[in-house]
């Protein structure tokens, strides 16, 4: 017998899939990886291999915020003129929302930021042109090293989308993994691996501390965000789990580790950037690239060497 509770489930659900009705169709495209709203009405989409691009889609006022409100409301969230912004996962879909509405913006905007359903390998991003076989081939062999990776770029850069084909590799080794991240958007097919999620009582630096525990070979955060975070891994990377990933925003690979030890000055009075050149091994950064065929290029790719303090980091080209 159905309750009362699982009809109004069923109502909510009803009433959230209508209000995603306009949009329902790029949810449901594997290629589509970001859907946006601006405030003038039109919707943006980030297409896997295209980059962004508008689409014929135009939603009045009263449509965006009705989709905002139905999300807010199916997970019980607050959502009006005092907390005028919402931060969640859409249920259904698994997407990463973040919207908005007036006041604090002039029509309602969001950002749903969706979880990757197509894996790109390392072959991929060779036959794309984003890499070249010989860049490919090292960064395999990093990987089977167990050297510590950061990728680095901007937002929407596809910081995620490379990690997974890293994660590819990886799952290959046999190790026991640990991923941590906010929302389920990184894709691992290791057979022995533990996965944590955040949440506002539950922090990276919680995750990582309690993976120690998990007896992990290799932790995987998906994005660093603050100084907390950024030394936990680097403690843990350093201390009997060679072979982690992490990624976090940052304007090149130098400019990477320099981002790190400025996170984790956040909590400590200073961190001995030795200590960052000896623990990150292989620097990324990824960039959107409207001239490139896969809309995102490499504009870094190079191995850490050391740090003096006349000439900062040292690094040098992981493959010509």
């Amino acid at each position: 017998m159905t309750t009362m509770r699982e009809l109004s489930h069923a109502r909510q659900r009803d009433a959230l899939l209508a209000a995603l009705h306009p949009i329902a169709d790029l949810l449901q495209d594997d290629t589509i990886v970001e859907i946006m709203l601006n405030a003038d009405g039109v919707v943006w989409i980030d297409r896997l291999g295209r980059g962004m691009s508008a689409t014929l889609i135009r939603l009045q006022p009263a449509e965006g915020e009705r989709m905002l409100r139905h999300i807010a409301a199916s997970l019980g969230r607050e959502l009006n003129d005092s907390h005028p912004t919402l931060s969640c996962q859409l249920p259904h879909y698994g997407a990463r929302v973040q919207g908005s509405l007036p006041p604090i913006v002039s029509a309602p905007v969001f950002a749903l930021r969706k979880p990757a359903s197509l894996v790109f390998s390392l072959a991929d991003y060779v036959s794309q042109g984003v890499l070249t076989e010989r860049q490919a081939q090292r960064i395999e062999e990093c990987i089977k090293a167990r050297a510590n990776i950061l990728i680095a770029g901007g937002t929407g850069s596809g910081k995620t989308t490379f990690a997974n084909a890293l994660l590819q590799v990886l799952a290959s080794t046999g190790d026991r993994v640990l991923l941590v991240e906010d929302t389920p958007e990184l894709r691992c097919t290791a057979p022995n691996k533990l996965e944590f999620y955040l949440t506002e009582s539950f922090s990276c630096r919680d995750a990582i501390k309690s993976a120690m525990r998990y007896r992990p070979d290799r932790i995987i955060v998906g994005e660093i965000r603050d100084g907390a975070a950024a030394l936990e891994f680097l403690k843990a990377a350093n201390t009997g789990h060679p072979g982690s990933l992490a990624t976090l925003h940052a304007n090149g690979t130098r400019e990477a580790l320099t981002r790190i030890c400025q996170l984790c000055e956040e909590v400590v009075a200073s961190i001995a950037k030795e200590i960052v050149a000896e623990t990150i091994n292989v620097c990324v950064h990824i960039t959107r690239d409207p001239k490139a065929r896969a809309g995102r290029s490499i504009s870094g790719l190079d191995r850490v060497v050391g740090f003096t303090p006349d000439d900062g980091f040292a690094l040098e080209p992981l493959a010509l």
